[in-house]
């Protein structure tokens, strides 16, 4: 069994499940998650339906779904972040109320100390990455199990690190948790309850408005003299 994404083979984000240790042959539900895991990557309508009837069947049949995942999470390597991120990906989509905790304690693992000059690829950015898929899969579990909806409010509590903290207060909010997060962050921390998710449609400039004319073909300021804001994730 084997799928790439639509990078080339040789990239570092593509994904590859081999045959090779078969660590989905294990059970009939570990199978099923290892073609969840293919055609969760395949980028095509084809993938994207055969996705969806994995969900659908795990949903009624896999009632060994977390202890399989747990397993594959503890086989795959430390640095496999694409296959981890894919589990707990479909986790979120298929789990029941019992993968709470799980996501819960992946959400809240202790993160890497920052390497200067490692660039943008670093451990610490891998793990920032699963645990915040953790906390995605986690609302995407409450929305379904309404009952572990307060798991959320424990990621908060707990002041995870701020890429941590900021998910897991959105995620708090899409739940409807608004008004019980100002007592559980620090009032520095307040600012984060004001962050909104913006459409699609917000972040995409049309084509014939006419409102910028007026800025012509001004080229850009030299880096010293700029005043918009900037973000750089790598030291030079």
């Amino acid at each position: 069994m084997s799928c790439t994404t639509d990078t080339q083979k040789g990239d570092s984000d593509a994904l590859e499940v081999s045959g090779d240790n078969r660590p989905f042959d294990l059970s009939a539900t570990a199978w099923l998650v290892g073609q969840g895991v293919r055609y969760l990557n395949c980028a095509d309508k084809e993938g994207e339906l055969a996705y969806h009837r994995i969900v659908e069947l795990l949903r009624r049949c896999g009632t060994d779904l977390l202890g399989t995942v747990t397993a594959l999470t503890k086989q795959a390597r430390h640095g496999d972040a694409m296959l981890r991120w894919s589990l707990l990906y479909i986790l979120g989509d298929a789990g029941k109320a019992d993968a709470a905790d799980f996501l819960t304690h992946t959400a809240l693992t202790r993160l890497p100390e920052a390497v200067p000059d490692q660039g943008c690829e670093g451990p610490r950015d891998t793990e920032i990455l699963i645990c915040t898929m953790a906390i995605h899969a986690l609302q995407q579990v409450a929305g379904r199990h309404p009952e572990v909806s307060e798991s959320l409010l424990k990621i908060v509590s707990e002041r995870p690190e701020r890429p941590i903290l900021v998910e897991a207060v959105k995620a708090a909010i899409a739940l409807g948790f608004k008004e019980k997060l100002p007592d559980l962050l620090p009032k520095d921390e307040h600012w984060i309850l004001d962050i909104r998710r913006a459409r699609t449609e917000e972040m995409i400039a049309e084509p014939e408005r006419e409102d910028g004319k007026e800025r012509g073909f001004t080229p850009p300021k030299p880096e010293a003299l700029s005043t918009s804001p900037k973000s750089t994730c790598c030291k030079r």
